[in-house]
């Protein structure tokens, strides 16, 4: 399902209304998608065009672009059910995760990580603070081991050893966008 936020600047960007800041945010945003999302947006893109095609070719004016961002860049709310995204592998063997929300301007991020049995994540250091909330199976996490229910919370410019799970484990993260999806920065 493709989040309201890309669908409308999609739409946008097809009619040709998008400025070059704005179709840049909106390709970091499109990257950041799981492919069979991207390829909605394109079938997306596809029918804009097609339609456009039909019309004649002015700019809106700058009263109707104004309202279209307008209502672009206002506050939205979005739902992900259980089944709307599938997992992506990270580049850590044994660690998928999906995304849920993004927060640029912040630069936050809200994940689901799930890590295999035996999955060990790598020792890294946080540019901001993160939270991360054990949602079953077990995690040990600075020596301690946490099980479903748990929470840790890391400060920004900490460092972390190697987190290990021997069961599996899947988890809730909010933390620093750019700490794991650097290609967003």
């Amino acid at each position: 399902m493709i989040p309201d936020d890309v669908h409308d600047l999609a739409l946008a960007d097809a009619i040709g209304v998008l400025d070059p800041d704005e179709r840049r945010a909106l390709e970091e945003r499109l990257a950041a998608l799981p492919e069979d999302v991207r390829a909605e947006v394109a079938h997306l893109y596809a029918a804009a065009v097609e339609i456009s095609s039909t019309t004649n070719s002015e700019a809106p004016s700058p009263r109707v672009r104004a309202a279209l961002l307008a209502k672009i860049e206002a506050p939205t709310n979005h739902t992900i059910t259980a089944s709307d995204l599938d997992w992506v592998q990270t580049p850590v063997p044994g660690v998928r995760m999906k995304v849920l929300a993004i927060d640029r301007a912040r630069d936050r991020v809200t994940m689901l990580l799930r890590g295999e049995p035996g999955a060990t994540y790598p020792a890294h250091r946080h540019t901001g603070p993160e939270e991360c909330y054990v949602i079953k199976g077990s995690l040990v996490i600075e020596g301690q081991l946490l099980r479903a229910g748990d929470f840790h919370h890391a400060d920004g410019e900490s460092n972390h050893g190697a987190l290990h799970t021997d069961e599996g484990v899947e988890v809730i993260l909010v933390a620093s966008a750019s700490d794991y999806l650097p290609d967003l920065a």
